[in-house]
């Protein structure tokens, strides 16, 4: 992908903003983006040339994106340059640490549930709404990654219900 066309930029464009709003960085976005659309792995002056970057800026872009894992390094044969894929699997490390931090979240609401005065009706209400929303999520999304999986081997159709409906099996 030496050019990016109209419709090739206008995704990567729109995936930078998705980015920005996560807090990363419209760069770190571009280059998602530019390597979700990659037919192979790119190097750093690939990254550089294709996005219009410097190549500080495509190297520290690359950088801030392995740390994270948006990104990983490939290897290929016969090759001394280093090359650089979109990492797939980040986004699935990425929600298995958001449900370590509902647990965390429910914890801490234990904690100050435990201390808090019971005339405190009012601190009482919304330590209890917010932990039992966290308990809901973590009931909801706690076979997540084992429904993905059974999802991408056909074990489940998107027309099957989800845990909440009326119809469903609840555990």
């Amino acid at each position: 992908m030496v050019k990016i066309t109209e419709q090739e930029l206008r995704f990567i464009e729109d995936l930078c903003l998705l980015i920005e709003i996560s807090n990363g960085s419209k760069t770190l976005g571009r280059v998602f983006g530019y390597l979700l659309l990659a037919d192979r792995p790119k190097t750093l002056d690939d990254i550089a040339v294709a996005l219009l970057f410097s190549k500080a800026t495509a190297s520290l872009t690359v950088r801030q994106g392995l740390v994270i894992g948006l990104y990983e390094k490939v290897s290929i044969p016969g090759e001394r340059r280093t090359y650089y894929r979109a990492n797939m699997q980040s986004w699935i490390n990425s929600m298995s640490k958001k449900m370590n931090a509902l647990n965390e979240w429910e914890k801490l609401l234990d904690q100050g549930l435990g201390f808090i005065h019971t005339e405190n009706t009012a601190a009482r209400e919304n330590l209890t709404g917010l932990k039992d929303y966290f308990v809901f999520l973590s009931w909801y999304l706690a076979d997540l990654t084992g429904a993905y999986e059974r999802w991408k081997n056909g074990e489940i159709n998107l027309a099957t219900p989800n845990k909440i409906d009326g119809n469903a099996e609840h555990d």
